[in-house]
């Protein structure tokens, strides 16, 4: 969040959270595809470190939905 305007901070962190709240490995993917469509217009600097952060933050797909 250091580098996103205080301004977007409920916006990006909504969506980011929506990531989250999916029912599966794809929609979760899907959902943060749309995150950094979302960020690579307004936010490109923003983009790019949720892009490089991708398998740190999508990580948990890995394991089994009821860990989640």
């Amino acid at each position: 969040m250091s580098i996103t305007p205080k301004s977007l901070w409920p916006a990006v962190k909504a969506m980011l959270h929506s990531v989250y709240d999916q029912p599966d490995a794809d929609a979760v993917h899907a959902q943060f595809d749309r995150l950094l469509d979302y960020t690579a217009e307004k936010l490109p600097d923003v983009a790019d470190h949720l892009d490089a952060a991708r398998a740190d933050i999508l990580t948990f797909t890995s394991f089994p939905t009821e860990v989640w």
